[in-house]
This record gives C-alpha cells, structure tokens and sequence, in this order.
C-alpha cells in the first residue's frame, strides 16, 4: 500500500506542479508569448486525468521520473525527444519534410 501511496502522492505533485504552470503560462499566453508551453501543460493534465502521463508518445516506454521532474509536461523520453528534434534540425529547410504528429 505505501508503495500506491507514493506514487499516488507524486502524480498528485505533478499535477500541481502542471497546474501551477498552467496559471503562469497565462500571463505569458494574454500577452502573446508562450502559448505553447500553456497548451503542453493543459496536455499533459489530460494526459493524467485519462491515464497515459508519463508514456512515451513515440516508442511507448515509462518516461523516467527524473525527466519529468524537471519538465513535468513531457510528451517524450529523452532518447525520443533527441531523435525527434534531430530529425526536425535536419529537416529544416526541406519544404517536402512532413513531421510526424505527437500527442
């Protein structure tokens, strides 16, 4: 049971962590700036609220705690993140390159 607990105790933490992000985005979104950082955050309290924060969207793994630690809205493990955003550094400039779509 403490085991449940704990981890009950720290999905409560990253939502509040999210949902405290989500406010400060606000200032940010009204005056035009980061909005997608707002919308990364709301995502990834949908993504708790129906049961998949904290899978990887590309290859489907658990995203390691400590990553979500510091970037609680993560949508990818780190080995995913590096290969996507490598992919999208060597497609800049290709107007035929078609990203492949995230949650």
């Amino acid at each position: 049971m403490t085991g449940r607990r704990e981890t009950t105790s720290r999905v409560k933490h990253r939502q509040k962590m999210l949902r405290e992000l989500a406010a400060e985005e606000v200032v940010y979104v009204i005056s035009g700036q980061g909005h997608s950082r707002a919308v990364e955050a709301l995502e990834a309290l949908r993504r708790i609220k129906d049961g998949t924060y904290g899978i990887c969207v590309d290859c489907g793994i658990l995203i390691p705690s400590a990553r979500l630690q510091v970037k609680p809205e993560a949508t990818r493990c780190i080995d995913c993140q590096t290969e996507s955003e490598r992919r999208s550094t060597s497609h800049q400039g290709d107007s035929d390159y078609v990203p492949r779509r995230s949650a």
